[in-house]
């Protein structure tokens, strides 16, 4: 019963968002610990605009989204929470593309590019795979 618990359900889908989950967490921590390192290279056309409170608050956004795709991860089968972690995708990636194109403040390609292509690439496989999880 307790081997349930640490098996993820099968595909690379569930394998790939709990890895983003994984990766949300460490960023929670730099964010927290570190506000305007990772930070400020991240939105780097306008690191001024960056600071321990916007990094704070990117923070509880980025474990928010952590504890949703851990979750989902385990739980693929629950359409409420496989829907609320894609949104949670859609809602990074439409930040990421709104800072690079409209704002500014984020310079492409760089250090976003990893996150804008997680947000990507979870979008379109979730998407994909969605009829497969959610009966």
């Amino acid at each position: 019963m307790l081997g349930d618990l640490f098996t993820l359900p099968e595909g690379g889908l569930p394998k790939f968002i709990w890895l983003s989950a994984v990766f949300s967490v460490f960023n929670t921590v730099q964010c927290m610990v570190s506000p305007l390192g990772m930070t400020r290279k991240i939105y780097s056309q306008q690191p001024q605009q960056v600071t321990p409170l916007t990094s704070h608050l990117l923070a509880t956004w980025t474990a928010l989204s952590a504890i949703l795709r851990y979750k989902c991860a385990f739980n693929m089968d629950n359409a409420i929470l496989y829907d609320l972690t894609f949104w949670s995708y859609v809602i990074a990636g439409t930040h990421f593309l709104s800072e690079i194109v409209v704002f500014r403040s984020v310079k492409f390609p760089g250090p976003v590019i990893s996150t804008f292509c997680v947000a990507i690439t979870s979008i379109l496989w979730m998407i994909k795979d969605r009829e497969f999880y959610i009966n």
